[in-house]
């Protein structure tokens, strides 16, 4: 018999239980949890057995029944309903110690959702996939992928993996076009906010969506987050970031600018071809490319997965899990 806790904090071992299990991400850290100021919006569930021993953890993010958002025709904030109920989300969980147990959490896990009453949508850890069809009986079970790095190989085998056309030849181009790549630091961030902002759609304030850039790298920094910028004569072209967490490395948050696609100087596949550099260096495990839907609806989605295949990574399938009805639409990564 498994039992769930549930509570508005972590208890102290949290974040080592990440570690020792080896799946831990930053998104399932406690911090990730206290960014909120509200902490009842971040319950922390642990699952236990008859023997009051934790086998699972897992973070979630609940969000409010009604929240602002903007009216994309007439561009004013408006309070209106986006969702109907609360809705409880978790990125790459629950954290399963023990495979064997895994059935019987899913079993769990689906029950306690369940009588929440609320729309759901959450993503399973690609390297720890069992026991997920004990959910189809609430939720719809929607397959996710992802490509992984090795990096525990050479930094020539993993280059040699790498498409000569379409990777490597754009990092070569990057190169020999003048494209210069700098770590991201607390003097440069703005730099790379402002970008940032300057590519995203119906951002209501830029001082907030600046500020909240600040707030996640002062937040995240410390257990595993950093980021490059790619340049030509002092000009920013683009920019990413990732996260680092238990030596799996996690890419998002990417800004590209015009000048960049429009003179094709490919400072993306520079920059990623760094960080790739940067953790074969300093002995990460993995480089998750970030998700994307194996069974595209769109030449655009089409087009992320032969970006994100180039890079050599083996494919993972794992699992995106949603409440019945559910028309909320996200690209994890």
């Amino acid at each position: 018999m498994i039992t769930i806790q549930e509570s508005e904090d972590s208890d102290k071992k949290w974040n080592d239980r990440l570690i020792e299990s080896g799946l831990g991400t930053i998104y399932q850290t406690k911090e990730n949890a206290y960014f909120s100021n509200n902490k009842k919006d971040k319950p922390f569930i642990l699952f236990l057995n008859n023997n009051g021993k934790v086998i699972g953890q897992l973070l979630l993010n609940k969000y409010p029944r009604f929240e602002n958002r903007v009216d994309p025709k007439s561009k004013i904030l408006r309070n209106f309903p986006l969702i109907k109920k609360s809705m409880y989300t978790w990125t790459y969980g629950p954290i399963i110690f023990d495979v064997n147990d895994s059935e019987k959490i899913y079993f769990e896990l689906n029950k306690f959702l369940k009588n929440k009453k609320s729309l759901v949508s959450g993503w399973q850890h690609p390297l720890s996939t069992e026991g997920i069809l004990k959910m189809e009986e609430n939720f719809n079970v929607k397959k996710w992928s992802t490509f992984i790095i090795d990096l525990n190989k050479t930094k020539d085998e993993v280059y040699n993996g790498i498409s000569k056309h379409s990777g490597r030849k754009n990092i070569e181009r990057s190169i020999e076009r003048g494209v210069i790549v700098e770590k991201i630091t607390e003097k440069n961030l703005h730099e790379y906010a402002e970008l940032y902002h300057s590519t995203r759609e119906n951002i209501l304030e830029k001082e907030k969506d600046i500020e909240s850039i600040f707030k996640w790298w002062k937040k995240w920094k410390p257990l595993g987050y950093s980021g490059y910028i790619a340049k030509k004569n002092d000009i920013l072209l683009s920019g990413m970031l990732y996260s680092f967490f238990n030596n799996h490395i996690i890419e998002g948050s990417v800004a590209r600018g015009n000048i960049d696609k429009e003179r094709k100087l490919y400072s993306q596949d520079l920059i990623k071809w760094k960080i790739i550099e940067w953790g074969i260096e300093n002995k990460m495990d993995y480089y998750n490319l970030a998700g994307f839907n194996p069974n595209p609806i769109s030449k655009k989605e089409e087009g992320i997965i032969q970006y994100k295949q180039k890079w050599g990574g083996k494919k993972y399938d794992f699992w995106w899990i949603l409440s019945s009805g559910n028309k909320i639409q996200r690209n994890f990564g």
